[in-house]
This record gives C-alpha cells, structure tokens and sequence, in this order.
C-alpha cells in the first residue's frame, strides 16, 4: 500500500512539474488559435482575436488599422481594400503617314505660310486647296516664339525666329498633305488638298 501512495505522489509530481513547465514556455494571454475570419493581435496587452463586429475601442484604431480593421461606432468593421483607379483609356494614335506620290502636274503655284504662336498657334494658308505640280512656300514667321513649318515626309523647314522668312518649292503629286511646327507639333498642324 505504501507503494502505491509514494506510486501516486510521484505522478501527481511530474503532472504538476510538467504543466509548470509548459507554462514557462507558453506565451501569456496567448490565443490557441482564432477562428476563420478573424486576425490574432495584441491590444491593451492582451491576445485577442480581431473579427469584423466585435467591440473595440477608438483609442486602439492604430492596432486595428494594421490588421486590416476600423473602430466605426464601438464595433469593428473589416477595412475596405483601396480600389485601383480604372486604367486610362488608350489615346487613340493617328495612324502613320505617307506623302502621296505620283506624276506631278504642271502647275506653278505660290502659297504663301504665315505663322502664329499668340493667342492661336496656327498657320494661316493662302490657299488650302492647291493644283499639282511646283508649289512655292513663302513661310513668314509671326510668332512671339520660334516657329517652323515642316511639310512631312516632304520637306522641314527652318526654324525661325519672329519676323524672319524663307521660301522653298517642292514638287507635289496630288493628295492631302500633313504640316506641322517642329516647336510645338501637337498644337501647330494642320492639312492641304493637291488636286491633280
């Protein structure tokens, strides 16, 4: 019989050394485990399990934030994912370009190209409408700016300053022709008509 006391007094002593050690190695106020949904976290020193209803405290919102949480009317709310902004829409490209080509007619033609960067950046044409053949350009410069007008594919002019000229001419087969100035090709264009 006294076996079977001492017998009992030594289970009763590794039991009681065995969960004292556990003990030393458990973290305190430590969950097992939370639930589906819900976030472990420590707030006012204490493990807790954060899910979306629960009572909270506004002054712990920085804890909840960084679990994805917010304290709305003493309850918590799960945070809503920030919604990326919808993508730009593609800016439609122009397509590419090709001077016409062609036999040439036989006309002799003058067209005179003032320029303008003020108030309205344009080209002023004296003709918009141009028979085939030798065009002559006499490009006047009437900006505050620089200022050029380059015929694409066809011919760039010079950049020039304000009240500065020149004059070119140039074989043009019928077709639409695109102009530009290199200075400022998205807002200074502009198109013509070579008829044959």
């Amino acid at each position: 019989m006294k076996r079977l006391v001492v017998l009992a007094v030594l289970a009763a002593l590794v039991a009681v050394a065995a969960s004292t050690a556990l003990a030393r190695n458990a973290r305190p106020n430590a969950p097992a485990a939370c639930a589906k949904g819900a976030v472990a976290a420590r707030v006012g020193g204490k493990a807790v399990c954060l899910h979306a209803g629960m009572a909270c405290k506004a002054a712990y919102n920085r804890i909840y934030k960084k679990h994805g949480f917010t304290c709305v009317a003493g309850h918590l709310r799960k945070k809503a994912k920030p919604q990326q902004p919808p993508a730009p829409a593609p800016t439609p490209s122009e397509p590419p370009y090709t001077p016409p080509t062609g036999p040439v007619g036989t006309a002799n033609t003058t067209v005179t190209v003032d320029m303008f960067d003020d108030t309205n950046t344009i080209f002023v044409l004296s003709q918009s409408t141009i028979p085939s053949g030798m065009v002559t350009f006499v490009i006047t410069s009437k900006c505050i700016g620089s200022c050029s007008f380059d015929l694409e594919g066809i011919k760039a002019g010079r950049t020039l300053n304000p009240a500065e000229s020149e004059t070119w001419t140039v074989a043009l087969p019928p077709g639409t022709y695109r102009y530009h100035c290199d200075v400022a090709p998205t807002l200074m264009k502009g198109t013509f008509t070579v008829t044959p």
